[in-house]
């Protein structure tokens, strides 16, 4: 068995900016001081007093911070709000910037946004009404109108585009007025209203970026949401400024830095410096002892991310389903959460997390190591002809995800598998999958906020679908038709409960066919200042406009 082990990299001036150990030194805060260096006068009585004791001076408050610093734990390597493919917590900064159509609260109930209300127009059928809040301004003092609406949702149509075929699904956007549209699709979308405040699902200005261009735009972005760009330093950090004339209400905190630091070691390091203000995806071996430090607190967060086993159907030994299954079999999940997560996942046997609307309450993929090495006999690998895989993995991007694909290697070993490491970062993984060069097993952290079964199971097996591993002309499981048969219902059946009976019956036959290999639920550890008031997101995403300072 050979693991290749990659570290992400820091500079040392990185570093030590992190620590703020840079420019004029360490940063200390104003302390008031008892210590006067003065001995205590004696105790006096009223007749040695000869005149009144002054006035003592009341000490003046110290104003609260203006700013949060965030050790933020994956690369951004664009601003671009709806070409490239991310998940939930990669939108924390473009959120920011950016406003979605809808808004989603901490219940995963979706509530107005930009768009004020979206409903099935009751005089035509696939139609959708929509009508945009009013008294929006975008940076720049631009008013946002139904056209700014209509512009995003025809970019976001755009070829090549990460999420295109999801939005080309509208065919026709029909100005009513100055706030209010009307779109109509190809065909019935259960999941439509849901996507409008999902993943990149951002509204931007069409009078500005036609007039700058798109190299414009990136250079200078403008949104319309609680914070304006100020500067991206690409591998360094983002800076936004609180935008005062935000609709909602101007931000508390009026500066947020986004500190790029993909090593989960500086993250830890960087927090207890106190050179960041919250990070997230620390060293679960750190958590305890940084959530009791006085200044500091944290919150173990369960997160709508699932963490998932891509199967690459292009790898000719995955030809055999005996194979694919007995690498699931081989997994003991639950001593993965307890002994390499401590506790910091729920193990999970579909795409369906426990919230989800498909979740299979009744079903459950066992530990077998035993059915595992029996599969593999039966597929003609022995000791001395041994099944050999590659799995990609990232390191440092969720806690501790390069650590339990290293506790998988060892799982597959001990039932005759030798399985090698290679790290990717995400936008690696998604230039891989897209291009159909997974080598046989990848992890990824599927993000479903929606909960929806068309946003999990569905779109991340549907061998159409622009998220699935079935890319390119070979399918060795030669099961390519047969799934999309059985996934295609979860888009177009009307009845809602059958439409979720159908989900749950595709979860189970993804998993039972070995199509995709689910982990666990993600929860994930987030330490903060003591002092800074924030509740997380179950969606995985930051949202600095929460934050303040007490």
């Amino acid at each position: 068995m050979a693991a290749k082990f990659h570290r992400s990299k820091m500079n040392r001036r990185q570093f030590l900016r992190l620590l703020g150990l840079t420019g004029t030194g360490i940063a200390l805060s104003p302390v008031l001081s008892a210590c006067s260096g003065q001995s205590a006068p004696p105790p006096t009585t009223a007749a040695q007093a000869t005149s009144a004791p002054a006035p003592t001076a009341t000490p003046t408050p110290q104003p609260l911070p203006q700013s949060v610093v965030i050790a933020y734990n994956d690369e951004i390597k664009t601003l671009e709000p709806h070409k490239v493919s991310r998940n939930l917590t990669q939108l924390s900064p473009h959120r920011s910037i950016w406003d979605p159509f809808r808004d989603q609260d901490r219940n995963l109930v979706y509530q107005p946004g930009v768009i004020k209300n979206v409903n099935w127009a009751p005089d035509a059928d696939l139609t959708l009404d929509v009508e945009v809040q009013q008294g929006i301004k975008f940076h720049n003092g631009d008013d946002l109108t139904a056209e700014d609406v209509a512009f995003s949702f025809q970019r976001m149509q755009t070829e090549g585009f990460a999420y295109a075929g999801i939005w080309r699904r509208i065919t026709q956007i029909d100005m009513k007025d100055e706030f209010n549209l009307r779109l109509t699709l190809d065909r019935y979308d259960p999941s439509i209203m849901a996507w409008m405040g999902f993943l990149n699902a951002l509204v931007i200005p069409k009078k500005y970026f036609e007039e700058v261009g798109e190299e414009g735009f990136l250079q200078n972005p403008v949104g319309s949401g609680p914070y304006k760009f100020k500067e991206f330093v690409a591998g360094s950090h983002l800076t936004l400024e609180a935008f005062e004339d935000y609709w909602r209400g101007p931000a508390a905190i009026k500066t947020v830095t986004f500190e790029i630091v993909t090593d989960a070691t500086a993250r830890a390091a960087a927090i207890e410096a106190g050179t960041a203000d919250l990070t997230l995806e620390i060293p679960i071996a750190d958590f305890e002892r940084l959530s009791s430090l006085p200044d500091l607190k944290g919150v173990a967060q369960p997160v709508t991310d699932v963490a998932v086993l891509f199967v690459a159907p292009y790898f000719e030994p995955f030809g055999d389903e005996r194979v694919r299954l007995a690498l699931h079999y081989a997994l003991d999940k639950k001593s993965i959460v307890d002994n390499v997560l401590l506790g910091f996942g729920i193990p999970v046997s579909t795409t369906e997390a426990p919230q989800y609307m498909a979740y299979p309450e009744d079903y459950t993929f066992p530990y077998d190591p035993d059915k595992a090495r029996e599969l593999l006999a039966e597929a003609g690998y022995t000791p001395d002809n041994p099944l050999k895989i590659t799995v990609f993995s990232t390191n440092g991007f969720k806690t501790r995800d390069f650590e339990v694909m290293q506790a998988a290697v060892e799982m597959w070993r001990q039932v005759g598998v030798e399985a090698e490491i290679e790290t990717v970062t995400i936008p690696q993984f998604f230039e891989l999958r897209n291009t159909a060069q997974l080598k046989s097993l990848a992890l990824y952290f599927w993000s479903n906020a929606t909960g929806d079964p068309i946003n999990s199971v569905a779109l991340s097996n549907f061998p159409p679908s622009p998220f699935s591993a079935f890319k390119g002309d070979v399918d060795y499981t030669g099961l390519k038709d047969e799934l999309t048969e059985k996934l295609a219902p979860i888009f177009s059946e009307r009845d809602e409960a059958k439409r979720i009976a159908a989900a749950k019956e595709g979860a189970i036959y993804v998993v039972e066919h070995g199509l995709m290999i689910p982990l666990y639920q993600v929860v994930s550890p987030i330490v903060m200042k003591k002092n800074l008031q924030y509740e997380p997101y179950p969606q995985g995403w930051l949202v600095p406009y929460d934050m303040k300072w007490t």
